[in-house]
């Protein structure tokens, strides 16, 4: 019990660390290009496991199946996530892309269901739902516009896929050989997603040239890199060793809520009453699956 309480407080503050993104992206993308601004963050979360990676000699002692897992949860989860979000962003509003990446917690259970063979009780799907209807009801409140053309079906493909690559994130978390610390899997997924995003980081660099940093936003990528990565991705796969995936990704419908708050708090952007209804169903779907989860 005492375990899996613990693994929920790490799903949590790691949930509520990511819904910062939110603000400190906004910061970002005023400062620094895409790309090159993702390759440095993973840089700087990189450089802080290489002590501990280095120690335990992970590189050497890892299996070929959990290195085929450990890639693909790089690619899919972090670096082609990246790249489909930011590009179907060109295409669709970002509040629509936000009702759209409501589907994750749904994406996760399915996924969890396919590869991992995991069981969904009626309390689940429930409370499944309910996060998919207040992460709906939480962006919906903000004004968007859609305009019927190919663009759309472009970006919402875009998104969609994002949504599902995060999922898979998870999900293949869980297929990893149980001897690998939680610690050690954020630490690798790290590594390979700074190499993979290098070549786009210096396609950036190339066409932009040195950037102008201000103090403001070099911070703003500092944390993305210590907080949004090193010790968010820690505390995820902590709180995942623990729990199915399935559970775990009702926790993800925390992002929108820490986003609002920081958002409110920071900003001076406050909730609206579709957010705090949203944001209460939310919150008791995520009760009621831990609870189910206990019982």
């Amino acid at each position: 019990m005492k375990n899996k309480n613990l693994s929920y407080l790490f799903l949590a503050l790691a949930m509520t660390i990511v819904g910062t993104s939110v603000v400190v992206g906004k910061i970002i993308t005023t400062s620094l290009p895409i790309f090159l601004s993702s390759f440095i963050s993973l840089l700087t979360a990189s450089l802080l496991f290489m002590p501990t990676l280095s120690k335990r000699n992970v590189f050497s002692s890892i299996k070929k199946s959990d290195l085929f897992y450990l890639i693909l949860q790089a690619f899919l989860g972090t670096v082609l996530y990246r790249i489909l979000l930011f590009t179907g962003l060109k295409y669709i509003d970002a509040s629509y892309a936000g009702i759209l990446s409501a589907l994750q917690p749904a994406f996760i259970a399915l996924l969890a269901v396919a590869f991992l063979k995991e069981k969904q009780t009626s309390v689940q799907k429930i409370g499944i739902s309910l996060a998919v209807i207040g992460l709906i009801l939480t962006y919906s409140s903000q004004t968007f516009k859609i305009d019927l053309n190919s663009g759309l079906f472009i970006g919402t493909a875009l998104i969609l896929l994002s949504v599902i690559g995060e999922a898979c994130f998870s999900v293949f978390a869980k297929k990893l050989s149980p001897k690998i610390e939680p610690v050690m899997i954020a630490g690798i997924v790290t590594v390979i997603s700074t190499l993979m995003m290098l070549p786009l980081g210096i396609y950036d660099f190339l066409i932009t040239g040195i950037p102008q940093i201000t103090l403001v936003g070099g911070l703003a990528v500092v944390y993305y890199g210590v907080f949004l990565t090193y010790i968010s991705f820690i505390l995820w796969f902590k709180g995942l060793d623990s729990v199915k995936a399935s559970v775990a990704g009702i926790f993800t419908a925390l992002v929108p809520i820490s986003g609002i708050l920081f958002s409110a708090l920071l900003l001076r952007d406050y909730p609206s009453t579709f957010e705090v209804i949203g944001g209460m169903l939310i919150v008791a779907s995520i009760l009621l699956v831990v609870y189910k989860n206990e019982k």
